[in-house]
């Protein structure tokens, strides 16, 4: 694999690593500001011209910004061997945004140590470049965003040797050392094995709702008469944006104020645990803990309590009754968009290529907007965004009715004072 440099470093034989993506998210200098790491000298002791030869002092703050030569470098090292990686260093404008990692890696550069000569021109005496040798130790930690702990711990070591005249740069050199410590790190046996792993999702996945399972209880939210202008801002803060496998995505919403969300069966993906962002930026995570795949329903449990959430209503639409979807269409940036549009049909159930009711609407949705949630004028939680008739046709558009996503799912829509009665019950079985 060749590097921005020119230098080339060799490639390892994994490929296809489980489809997960993994993402250089820190990286600290432990390694005081000041500090001599290395020399540089003259050519046969002579001093060069250009070359500030004498002791080389390590100047970098101790935290790097995100995006710097350390995260290009591990981009390039670990792309060519099979991985992949967030981050492409190309990608230079945010409609280019690239997806979050899977898994979050960390490095601390425990040492640098570089040795270095400059080579100087004969007849002007002037420096055209430099030979010797650079060090890098690198710790690294990999981090499991869903289980939310470190997964793996690994050191490793790059050298550099340059026995032929490369630039004059000091840094250069550290950085192709760290190459090196990243080559070495990608053909870890123990890295494949973690990124091999997908722990902790149990198969055959979560579990189904079936015959005689206890159903859940949810508290009646008085419906709003308000105009949906007026509280669009509590609804973008009930919709949510779900991070899936190697850089999907879709939407939910929040149905209880003790985090249950809905979303569509086929965003999870058959998953026990998912990556859930808020609106305020905030990640959680949330557990699977049912679905319907026929009805293409699911309810996840988020962690955490004191959750917004939305009224039902639990009247179905009118055709040409004006409807609002909130979502994430397309990209994850584009989360929490809203659109406008009318009922456009009801599409009664037609086994067995459609085994149920949907509604028809021409709200504009997209992949991403899968799972989220359609209001009424008012804001009322009507239906689940659930697909399209095409590709090419945004105005043709299905969502599931609330209420029987609801009642696949084992959900009750009680009044208060029924829903404190059953969780009593439950707190004391």
């Amino acid at each position: 694999m060749q590097l921005a440099d020119g230098q080339t470093v060799s490639p390892g034989t994994v490929t296809g690593l489980d489809g997960r993506t993994i993402e250089l998210t820190r990286v600290q200098i432990d390694i005081p500001r000041g500090r001599e790491i290395g020399r540089l000298q003259g050519q046969f002791g002579n001093k060069c011209l250009g070359a500030k030869t004498g002791p080389i002092y390590q100047e970098r703050p101790r935290i790097q910004e995100r995006s710097n030569e350390w995260s290009d470098t591990f981009y390039r090292v670990m792309n060519g061997h099979g991985y992949k990686v967030a981050g492409d260093p190309s990608q230079m404008f945010e409609v280019q945004q690239r997806q979050e990692g899977d898994l979050q890696f960390g490095v601390t550069i425990s040492e640098m140590q570089i040795q270095v000569h400059a080579v100087c021109d004969f007849l002007s005496e002037r420096a055209v470049g430099m030979r010797g040798n650079a060090r890098v130790t690198a710790e690294w930690q990999v981090f499991d965003p869903v289980r939310r702990q470190v997964i793996l711990r690994q050191r490793s070591e790059g050298r550099f040797d340059a026995p032929q005249t490369i630039a004059l740069d000091g840094n250069l050199a550290l950085q192709l050392a760290f190459a090196d410590a990243v080559n070495q790190l990608a053909a870890l046996p123990e890295l494949h094995k973690t990124m091999a792993e997908r722990a902790p999702l149990p198969s055959p996945g979560s579990p189904a709702i079936t015959e005689g399972q206890a159903r859940l209880p949810l508290r009646r939210v008085a419906l709003s008469q308000q105009p949906i202008d007026s509280q669009i801002d509590r609804l973008r803060s009930a919709t949510v944006l779900i991070e899936v496998g190697a850089g999907g995505h879709g939407s939910g919403f929040l149905v209880s104020e003790d985090g249950l969300m809905v979303t569509n069966r086929h965003v999870i993906g058959g998953q026990r645990f998912v990556r859930v962002r808020l609106v305020s930026g905030r990640t959680v995570v949330g557990e699977v803990l049912r679905q319907h795949e026929l009805r293409d329903v699911a309810l996840v449990k988020l962690e955490g309590s004191g959750y917004p959430v939305v009224p039902i209503r639990e009247t179905p639409v009118r055709i040409t009754e004006e409807v609002y979807a909130i979502g994430a269409p397309q990209l994850k940036q584009l989360a929490w968009t809203v659109t406008r549009g009318v009922v456009s049909a009801w599409r009664p159930a037609r086994p067995p290529s459609q085994p149920f009711d949907l509604i028809q609407a021409d709200v504009a949705i997209h992949p991403g907007n899968s799972g989220g949630p359609l209001f009424d004028k008012q804001g009322n939680l009507v239906a689940i965004c659930v697909s399209g008739y095409g590709k090419d046709n945004m105005s043709l558009n299905q969502f599931i009715p609330i209420l029987d996503g609801l009642e696949k799912l084992g959900l009750d829509l009680v009044d208060p004072a029924e829903f404190e009665r059953r969780r009593r019950l439950a707190a004391s079985q």
